[in-house]
């Protein structure tokens, strides 16, 4: 499992790299475990947080929502305990996560993990999936201007061949949409093949309750975007001024 840490800046910087230093130095991470030198008052439960851009530079007309980097984010926190956890070891066990990022750094996550008694998180990502997809042909546009992509499932996403025939429109495009945010897979106005897929590392983030967002949890991963996780996602195909989408979800596998 690979370990992260997410120190933050602003007001709480100072506090969160000491409490996240300590907290590491005293934790041993195992295959499905953190243990701890001595015991713990700790609670489990799911930390969300959404962060969107109010400040950055812009690309395209006047008025265009579309920020190319954020300098300024509005960022919502919320960590919703489930059960009181005490002792030296805290249970890593699969559970479902989210991660949307946009570019500019806008998105959401959502992942299960433990919150110390001191406000340092330890939230895990198990990158375990069942895609299901109601058809395994997606197709756009008309006579003129079409385009169908067949989809396979894979492991830890989906890859298929993209069928182009373009007339008037100039190009088509593909993407996968969460709930806040989507990523392109493709763009362009040849045939060919297209991947993608969602995070397939198992990774511990340890930071602190008032300073992780998104743009940080991005800057640390070294992402540039992507949509990942479990729950309902859309494929949407878009050919000139014709578009065409897929509901699709992802389950956690059992057992």
């Amino acid at each position: 499992m690979k370990l992260v840490t997410v120190y933050g800046g602003g007001f709480f910087s100072g506090k969160a790299k000491r409490l996240i230093e300590d907290t590491i130095t005293n934790l041993e991470v195992l295959e499905n475990s953190v243990v701890f030198r001595e015991p713990i008052e700790a609670e489990f439960g799911i930390f969300k947080a959404a962060s969107s851009v109010l400040l950055g530079p812009k690309v395209g007309a006047r008025g265009s929502r579309y920020y190319t980097s954020g300098w300024l984010f509005n960022t919502s926190r919320k960590f919703t305990p489930s059960e009181r956890v005490n002792g030296t070891e805290l249970r890593i066990e699969p559970r479902r996560y989210r991660i949307e990022i946009d570019v500019p750094g806008s998105g959401l996550m959502e992942f299960p993990g433990y919150r110390l008694k001191n406000g340092v998180l330890l939230l895990y990502i198990t990158p375990r999936y069942d895609f299901s997809f109601p058809s395994d042909v997606l197709s756009a546009g008309g006579l003129e201007d079409y385009a169908q992509l067949s989809i396979k499932p894979l492991e830890n996403g989906f890859e298929g061949e993209l069928a182009v025939n373009l007339i008037k429109a100039e190009y088509v495009s593909l993407d996968v949409v969460g709930e806040l945010v989507g990523d392109q897979i493709f763009f362009g106005s040849e045939p060919g093949k297209v991947k993608y897929e969602f995070l397939s590392t198992e990774v511990l983030i340890v930071s602190y309750e008032k300073v992780l967002d998104v743009p940080k949890l991005q800057k640390v991963l070294g992402l540039v975007s992507i949509v990942s996780g479990h729950g309902d996602f859309t494929l949407k195909l878009e050919v000139g001024k014709a578009r065409e989408e897929m509901r699709f979800s992802v389950f956690l596998p059992e057992g």
